[in-house]
C-alpha cells in the first residue's frame, strides 16, 4: 500500500469543495499546488474522502473489537472519528483467554468516553453530484425561455462533430442550480452552483498566485508602508459620497472586512462545488475574498454571503461591531425585463466565467470551467440559438485529449473574424468564427489570466501566473516578445497603442511596456495590495487601476504619482470600465466617466476630471463582478453574485431595467448596436437580454 501527499491533498481539496467551504478550498488548492498534480479529477467519485474515512473507521472498530487471539471479545460500535485517532481514548484491550499456566494479557488503563461516540453522522450523497447532504432539485429555469439548441463540437485539433442537444446542463444541487463537472483539477476557486467562482478577466485571475515571489499576506503587510508613501502628494478623494446617489446605501455583503471573524456555522448554505475553477477567490491580508472562480453563494435574499454568513446573516467582528444584515431591495415590477425578452442558453457543463460579443455580428462567445468556449448565434434570424463548441485539447501520448482546464479569458479581434481564448492549461488559442482552430500559442508556463487583441489586430497580448506578459504575432502564432518584469503573477493587461501596453500584478506594481524595448518605459507604484484590473481611457492618456486595497487610482504618463486616489469603496474593487465617451470617441460631446465594481456590492460612477463620485448604485446585495457601458455611454450594465443584471442610466444613476438569472453573474457585455446585453453565470447558463422596444 502506498499513497502520496498529492493524493491526500486532492481528496481534502475535493471534500472542502463538496462541503461548500469555497474560500478554504481555494486557498488550500493554491498552497498545495493541486493544479500541478497529475490526478484526473473526472475519475474521482464524489465524497471520496468520506468513503475512505468510513472504511478506515470500520477497520478501526474491528481492530479494537478483536482480541489478540483473533476472537471478538467485545464488539465496538458507533466509534467516532475523533475517538479513533486519539490513543488515550482507545478502549482497554479485551482480556485474552490463556492456557493454564500462562499469564493473561489485561489492560488496566481506564477508557475515556465520548458523549457523541455512539452517534454516527449519516451523509447522503445524491448520485451524479458531489454534494454532501444535497437534495435533488430541478434545474429548470422558471420564467425564462430556453430555446432549442443545435450544437457543433470543435476540438482544438480542428475536427468537428455533430452532437445531440446539449441543453441539459448537468446535475442539480440543493439550490436548483447546475453542479459543476468534477473533472477539473486546477487550483482555483471552486465552481458550480451559486457559489462557484473565480473567473477570468477575471473571475479569474488569481489562482496559483502563491507562486514563489507572489505577494502573500505577510508581504502585503510588509510592503504597505513602503508603497503607500509613493502617493503622499497625490490627490485623494476620501469622502467618496455620491452627490446624487440613486438610493440609500446599505451595508454591503461579500468578503469579511479587515479584522473580522467570519462565522460560518452553517456551511450547507454554500452550494457544493465540484471541480476547480478559474481565477477567482484569494487570500489577502485582511480577509479571504473571491475572484473570478470562488464566489460567494447567494444564501438567502438579504443575507450576507457565504464567505461572511453567520446563521443570523450578520458578520461577527473581532472588534465587537456587528453590522446590520443586508436587506434585499425591492425592484420595481415595471423595470423587470419580461421573460419574452430573455433567451437562456444552456450547454456549458460548468460555470461560465466570461462572455463577449463579436464586434460585427450578433455572435456571443463564452468561456467556461468545462474546458470549452462556445460561439452562440444570436441573430434575429436564428431562433434556435445554434452553438459552436470549441473544445480546448492538449497533446498527451500522441493523442488529443481534453485539457480539463478552465477557459478564463477571450477577446474578438477588431473586425470580428477571429476569437482568441486563454486557458488555465497555459495555452492561448485563435479560432475562426466557424469554430476551426487557427493557431495555438504556447509559451506561458501556467494559467493565462488575461488576453487582449490590439486595435490593428496584428498582435495579441497575454498575462499569466508565470509573472510574464507576452506579445504574440497573430498571423504566425509565434511569441514576438516576452516581458518578465513582475515579481508575482500578472493579472491584467491593456493596450495603450498598437505597440504599447500596461500590465498589473499581485506584486502591487503597474508596468507600461513597449514592443522592442527591454525595460518598462514607466512603472507606477502606490497600491498597497494586489492590483486586480487596469484600463486605459479611450484617448490612451489616463490609466485607471483598481486593487484589493479598496482604492481606485488614476495615472498619467506625465506623472510618477497618481493623479487621483479615489477612496470610497469599503471592500476590494474587482473591475473598472471607462465610458466610450469624450474626445476621439463616437460620443465626443458626452463627458468621460469611469465605473468601478466592488465586493462591497456597489457600483460607483466617477467624474475623473474632478476626482469625485457622481453616482453610487446600490441595488445589488452581493459582490459585483462586472460592469459594461452601452456603446452610446448612456447606460451601464452590472452583474453581481446576487444573480441580478441591472441596467442603469449613467446620467441620473437610476435603475431602468433589471433581470434575475439562475446563477451568480460573472460577466456582462453589450452588443455593438447597444440593443442586447449578454451575461454569463456560475450555474453554467448564458443569457441574452433584448432591450429593444422598452
Amino acid at each position: 500500500m502506498s499513497f502520496s501527499s498529492d493524493e491526500v491533498n486532492f481528496l481534502v481539496y475535493r471534500y472542502l469543495q463538496e462541503s461548500g467551504f469555497l474560500h478554504s478550498s481555494y486557498v488550500f488548492g493554491i498552497e498545495s499546488h493541486i493544479s500541478q498534480s497529475n490526478i484526473n479529477g473526472a475519475l474521482v467519485p464524489p465524497a471520496a474522502l468520506l468513503t475512505i474515512l468510513q472504511k478506515g473507521l470500520l477497520y478501526t472498530e474491528v481492530e479494537w473489537s478483536v482480541g489478540e487471539d483473533g476472537e471478538v471479545a467485545r464488539p465496538i460500535e458507533g466509534l467516532s472519528l475523533i475517538d479513533a485517532v486519539m490513543p488515550e481514548v482507545k478502549p482497554p484491550k479485551p482480556v485474552v483467554k490463556t492456557e493454564p499456566g500462562k499469564p493473561g494479557v489485561d489492560s488496566t488503563a481506564p477508557a475515556a468516553t465520548n458523549a457523541n461516540s455512539n452517534v454516527k453522522a449519516e451523509i447522503k450523497v445524491e448520485p451524479g453530484t458531489g454534494n454532501a447532504g444535497a437534495t435533488k432539485s430541478s434545474s429548470s429555469t422558471t420564467g425564462t425561455t430556453t430555446p432549442t439548441e443545435s450544437t457543433n463540437e470543435v476540438d482544438s485539433s480542428g475536427s468537428a462533430a455533430a452532437s445531440a442537444n446539449n441543453a441539459a446542463s448537468g446535475a442539480s444541487n440543493g439550490n436548483g442550480t447546475q453542479a459543476a463537472t468534477a473533472g477539473s483539477t486546477n487550483a482555483t476557486a471552486p465552481a458550480a452552483g451559486d457559489s462557484s467562482a473565480t473567473a477570468a478577466s477575471g473571475a479569474n485571475k488569481k489562482a496559483n498566485s502563491s507562486e514563489p515571489g507572489s505577494s502573500t499576506a505577510a508581504n502585503n503587510a510588509g510592503n504597505a508602508n513602503a508603497t503607500s508613501t509613493d502617493d503622499a502628494a497625490s490627490s485623494t478623494s476620501t469622502n467618496g459620497n455620491s452627490n446624487t446617489s440613486s438610493s440609500a446605501e446599505q451595508p454591503s455583503s461579500g468578503a469579511a472586512p479587515a479584522g473580522a471573524a467570519v462565522s460560518t456555522s452553517n456551511p450547507d448554505t454554500a452550494a457544493a462545488a465540484a471541480g476547480a475553477t478559474a481565477a477567482g477567490a484569494k487570500a489577502s491580508t485582511a480577509a479571504v475574498t473571491i475572484r473570478v472562480g470562488a464566489q460567494p453563494n447567494n444564501a438567502a435574499a438579504g443575507t450576507a454571503t457565504a464567505q461572511s454568513s453567520a446563521p443570523s446573516g450578520t458578520i461577527s467582528s473581532s472588534t465587537g461591531g456587528t453590522p446590520a444584515p443586508v436587506e434585499a431591495m425591492e425592484i420595481d415590477q415595471s423595470i423587470e425585463i419580461p421573460e419574452s425578452k430573455a433567451r437562456v442558453l444552456r450547454g456549458h457543463e460548468s460555470e461560465v466565467f466570461i462572455c463577449a460579443w463579436n464586434p460585427s455580428r450578433d455572435l456571443l462567445a463564452s468561456g467556461s470551467g468545462d474546458s470549452t468556449a462556445r460561439i452562440w448565434d444570436m441573430s434575429d434570424a436564428n431562433t434556435n440559438s445554434n452553438q459552436l463548441v470549441l473544445r480546448h485539447c492538449i497533446q498527451k501520448g500522441g493523442a488529443e485529449v481534453p485539457s480539463n482546464k478552465d477557459v478564463t479569458s477571450l477577446d474578438w479581434n477588431c473586425d470580428g473574424s477571429l476569437l482568441a481564448t486563454g486557458s488555465y492549461d497555459g495555452y492561448a488559442r485563435i479560432w475562426k468564427t466557424d469554430g476551426r482552430l487557427a493557431s495555438t500559442l504556447g509559451q506561458h508556463k501556467g494559467p493565462i489570466f488575461a488576453l487582449k487583441w490590439n486595435k490593428s489586430g496584428n498582435y495579441i497580448l497575454s498575462a499569466g501566473v508565470d509573472k510574464t506578459t507576452i506579445i504574440w504575432d497573430a498571423s504566425t502564432g509565434q511569441c514576438t516578445q516576452q516581458f518578465a518584469f513582475h515579481s508575482a503573477p500578472a493579472l491584467d493587461v491593456d493596450w495603450q497603442t498598437n505597440q504599447a501596453f500596461a500590465s498589473c500584478s499581485t506584486d502591487q506594481r503597474i508596468h507600461v511596456c513597449r514592443l522592442g524595448v527591454n525595460e518598462p518605459i514607466k512603472t507606477f507604484r502606490g497600491h498597497t495590495n494586489e492590483v486586480n484590473a487596469i484600463k486605459w481611457c479611450p484617448q490612451g492618456q489616463l490609466l485607471a487601476s483598481c486593487s484589493d486595497d479598496m482604492t481606485l487610482k488614476i495615472w498619467s504618463m506625465n506623472r510618477d504619482r497618481c493623479c487621483h486616489d479615489l477612496q470610497a469603496h469599503s471592500k476590494e474593487i474587482y473591475t473598472i470600465k471607462w465610458s466610450p465617451t469624450g474626445p476621439g470617441t463616437n460620443n465626443p460631446n458626452t463627458n468621460l466617466i469611469l465605473a468601478s465594481a466592488s465586493f462591497d456590492s456597489t457600483v460607483r460612477l466617477w467624474d475623473v476630471e474632478r476626482g469625485s463620485c457622481i453616482h453610487t448604485l446600490t441595488k445589488h446585495t452581493e459582490p459585483v463582478y462586472s460592469v459594461a457601458f452601452s456603446p452610446d455611454g448612456k447606460h451601464l450594465a452590472s452583474g453581481s453574485f446576487d444573480k441580478c443584471v441591472h441596467i442603469w442610466s449613467t446620467q441620473t444613476g437610476q435603475l431602468v431595467h433589471s433581470y434575475k438569472g439562475t446563477g451568480g453573474i460573472f460577466e456582462v457585455c453589450w452588443n455593438s448596436k447597444g440593443t442586447k446585453v449578454g451575461a454569463s453565470a456560475s450555474d453554467g447558463s448564458v443569457f441574452v437580454l433584448d432591450l429593444r422596444k422598452f
